[in-house]
């Protein structure tokens, strides 16, 4: 005797692709390149898709923007962003079949500016990039938005919010001592706008360490640098420092100072002091743009250029009346000496 046939659905849980993108720090004009994987053991016949992440006011997470070109997801599962000039964070799926069947979005990944933008900007107080874990911090948010929230993507690998080991007053998050760790650090506004990063290090050894004291912020080629070194009480005296730990002080004063930093000034440095080594830092250098230097020229010599060329005009007009060849009357007088009340006022 036989019972009831039972039908059964297989349901498999979709899976969840590894997005990765290189570089996670922004050249001027470089491209960045987002990989979704983890799907090697899977069925072929995937469609990929990218997402701009959004961050969400309403809570700690983000809500996803489908990337243009990524409509119809594309076959390969690279996808090429041209010249981005920000931090942002995106987010790739995979999809296949009809209707389709769409794996679960990635983990967000970052690409992280240390240049401030023009709508959200980022500092850290200390003004500093390295710091002692027996330090309070506060980090800042600037710009024209109501509501902020300070992220940080860990060494571990964990991305926190202001609300681990800190807390928010306004667009100010403070963390507070022994909670502080290292990682990359940024602000979100309530309207989706990313600041600057800040890629800081915390020391552990509180009791025994050194720290470099270095820019925050990227340096303008052209402009003068100090990098000191201190431990938890003072600045500290005899010290050597290391460029791309290479050697380039000698241990005989107490700062290093670089009068016009270019982009070979670029790289790792840090600071020996009695045996001891800080941690390392990287010191951006910007070079300015040409076009910019050729503005910025513009702006600067064309009202001297329209005040030359106003004279040279009223002295040729000058030289014709008194020539007895008069275009139009400019003074009764047939000198010029008006040109020499024209000059003061001008300049």
């Amino acid at each position: 005797m036989w019972s009831d046939s039972v039908r059964l659905t297989v349901i498999s849980s979709p899976p969840q692709p590894v997005l990765s993108v290189s570089p996670s720090w922004l050249n001027p004009g470089a491209s960045v390149t987002l990989s979704c994987e983890g799907l090697k053991h899977q069925p072929a016949g995937w469609r990929f898709f990218w997402y701009k992440a959004v961050p969400d006011p309403s809570s700690s997470s983000y809500t996803y923007e489908l990337l243009p070109n990524s409509t119809n997801g594309t076959e390969q599962n690279s996808f090429i962003i041209n010249g981005p000039t920000h931090t942002a964070g995106f987010v790739c799926r995979a999809g296949r079949g009809g209707p389709k069947f769409y794996t679960h979005y990635s983990e967000p990944k970052f690409v992280w500016s240390a240049d401030p933008g023009p709508a959200a900007s980022f500092s850290v107080n200390p003004d500093r990039v390295q710091h002692f874990r027996s330090e309070s911090v506060s980090l800042s948010c600037e710009g024209n938005f109501a509501e902020w929230r300070v992220r940080r993507f860990t060494e571990a690998g964990h991305l926190l919010d202001c609300f681990y080991g800190g807390r928010m007053n306004g667009s100010t998050c403070t963390i507070e001592p022994f909670y502080f760790s290292s990682g990359v650090f940024w602000c979100e506004s309530n309207s989706g706008e990313f600041s600057n990063a800040i890629n800081i290090t915390v020391l552990y050894d509180y009791y025994d360490g050194i720290i470099l004291l270095s820019p925050v912020h990227p340096v303008t080629e052209g402009d003068p640098v100090t990098l000191r070194c201190r431990d938890k009480d003072h600045l500290l005296s005899n010290v050597f420092f290391y460029h791309n730990d290479k050697l380039i002080h000698d241990g005989s004063r107490e700062e290093l100072n670089i009068s016009a930093v270019s982009k070979s000034d670029e790289g790792f440095y840090k600071c020996q002091h009695s045996g001891k080594d800080s941690p390392r830092s990287w010191m951006s250098v910007r070079v300015t743009s040409p076009v910019s230097s050729l503005f910025l020229m513009l702006l600067i010599i064309g009202p001297v250029v329209r005040i030359v060329l106003i004279f040279l005009l009223l002295l040729f007009l000058c030289c014709r009346r008194n020539n007895g060849e008069t275009f139009f009357s400019v003074h009764s007088r047939s000198d010029c000496s008006f040109l020499k009340t024209f000059i003061v006022d001008e300049l």
